[in-house]
C-alpha cells in the first residue's frame, strides 16, 4: 500500500497543480476580457467623436459653398464668370486641354467678317465641280491650330512649393 499511496498522492499533488493553472488562466482570460472591453469603449467613444465632428464639419462645408456665399466673396475679391479662353482643364496624363468656350470665341469673329463679291465665273460652275474639291476649314477649326498648343501640365515636387 505504501506504493500506491505514493502514486495517490503524486497524482494529487499534479491534478492541484493542474487546477491552479487552469484557474489562474481563467482569471487571466477575464482580465483581458475586461481591458478589451475598455479599450473597446474607448474606441467606440472616439468614433462617435469623430462622426460628430465629420457631421458638423460637413454642415459648415455646405455653408460655406452656397452659391450666394461664393458670388459674394467673388465680388469682394473682384472675380466675375471666366471670359472666353480662360478655362484650361488638365487630363489625367497631364497635357492641358483648350477651353471649350475659344471656339465660341472665334466664331463671332466668323459673323462679323465683311461679305465677299463672288465672281460670276465661279458662280456659273457646276455643283460636281464643288463637290469635288475639299471643303475648306471652317474659322474656329483654323484659329484652334493657329493658337500655340499649352504645354503639360506638370506639378512640382512637394518640398518646392
Amino acid at each position: 500500500m505504501g506504493t500506491l499511496s505514493k502514486e495517490w498522492a503524486i497524482s494529487m499533488a499534479f491534478s492541484l497543480a493542474l487546477l491552479l493553472a487552469f484557474g489562474l488562466g481563467l482569471v487571466w482570460v477575464n482580465i483581458e476580457r475586461v481591458d478589451l472591453a475598455y479599450e473597446l469603449n474607448k474606441i467606440q467613444r472616439q468614433i462617435d467623436e469623430m462622426e460628430t465632428l465629420s457631421a458638423k464639419l460637413e454642415v459648415e462645408r455646405n455653408t460655406l459653398v452656397t452659391p450666394a456665399r461664393l458670388r459674394e466673396l467673388a465680388k469682394e475679391h473682384g472675380l466675375g464668370p471666366a471670359r472666353p479662353g480662360q478655362i484650361r482643364r488638365v487630363a489625367v496624363n497631364g497635357e492641358i486641354e483648350a477651353s471649350p468656350l475659344v471656339a465660341t470665341a472665334v466664331e463671332p469673329a466668323k459673323a462679323q467678317a465683311k461679305p465677299v463679291a463672288v465672281d460670276a465665273a465661279k458662280a456659273a460652275k457646276p455643283a460636281a465641280v464643288d463637290a469635288a474639291k475639299p471643303s475648306p476649314k471652317p474659322v474656329a477649326a483654323e484659329a484652334a491650330s493657329a493658337a500655340p498648343k499649352p504645354k503639360p501640365f506638370k506639378p512640382a515636387p512637394a518640398g518646392e512649393q
